[in-house]
């Protein structure tokens, strides 16, 4: 359930309307993440193409009851979306007359809920380094599946070609980001999304390989970009063995680069899909 947490924070989606009517929903262009939500939790699935890339729409349907025991399953695992998911379970618990009553009071706490208070990079800062567990990387393998990247690229250096790679997550959600870098270390920055600012978390590169093999068996959607990430820090790693302080790495070799070049393929071709 801490994978489902994980991706559901990372793109889900709950409203509340004027009209009593709720939405609680997902979207991704991963078609195996979503039929596995759908069969742990039911709902609907609809095919939609936005411009030339196809994604996979899930929506919980059977109404009040499916909805409170969908949110009684995940919402104590969720680090972004539990407290408006308990709103809108606070909501659909009360009888009719109740909801008409208070559904102005939590239609507008919903949204507010869903709107982030945009946040300085100083805030951003962390003062704290906590251990991640088990359970931690179970989340944060969902959320990846949802706003994460694995990429491996190619980039010159002086007067030769090198390579490096690249772990990180983006949300509007600051919160969700300062959850990671608590437990990851890595860097974070911000650019201007449509309406709020997308917060990105970069991964240290020391703590690429760690992150890669704990996160390797939860992943379900960008498994094969991990696990290749991986191989590429494997070919890297074997580079910098037995070299002292101070000597320069050595140089790819012919034989690495044709390899690491089909990795980094390999990687473009499975985001695209």
């Amino acid at each position: 359930m801490h994978y489902f947490a994980g991706l559901f924070d990372a793109d889900g989606y709950i409203s509340l309307s004027s009209s009593g009517s709720f939405t609680i929903a997902m979207e991704k262009a991963n078609e195996e993440c979503i039929n596995i939500f759908q069969s742990t939790f039911g709902g609907s699935i609809y095919k939609r193409t936005r411009k030339t890339t196809p994604t996979y729409a899930w929506r919980l349907n059977g109404g009040t009851e499916k909805a409170i025991e969908f949110i009684d399953s995940i919402a104590h695992l969720c680090y972004v979306k539990r407290e408006v998911l308990l709103q809108l379970r606070s909501y659909l618990k009360q009888s009719r007359e109740q909801r008409r009553e208070s559904r102005k009071s939590y239609v507008h706490t919903i949204k507010a809920l869903r709107e982030y208070r945009i946040m300085t990079k100083e805030e951003m800062k962390i003062a704290t380094y906590l251990t991640p567990s088990e359970e931690f990387f179970k989340w944060f393998a969902g959320f990846m599946d949802g706003d994460g990247n694995f990429s491996v690229f190619e980039y010159q250096n002086g007067q030769r070609r090198s390579f490096d790679s690249w772990i990180g997550a983006f949300n509007t959600c600051p919160w969700a980001i300062i959850h990671i870098n608590s437990h990851i270390h890595g860097s974070i920055s911000s650019y201007k999304g449509i309406k709020l600012p997308v917060w990105k978390w970069v991964c240290s590169q020391k703590e690429s390989e760690f992150v890669c093999k704990s996160l390797l068996p939860y992943l379900i959607g960008k498994k094969e970009q991990c696990r290749l990430v991986l191989d590429y820090l494997e070919i890297n790693q074997k580079r910098l063995i037995g070299l002292k302080r101070g000597q320069h790495a050595i140089p790819v070799s012919d034989k690495d680069s044709v390899v690491i070049r089909d990795i980094i393929k390999q990687i473009k071709h499975l985001n695209s899909r």
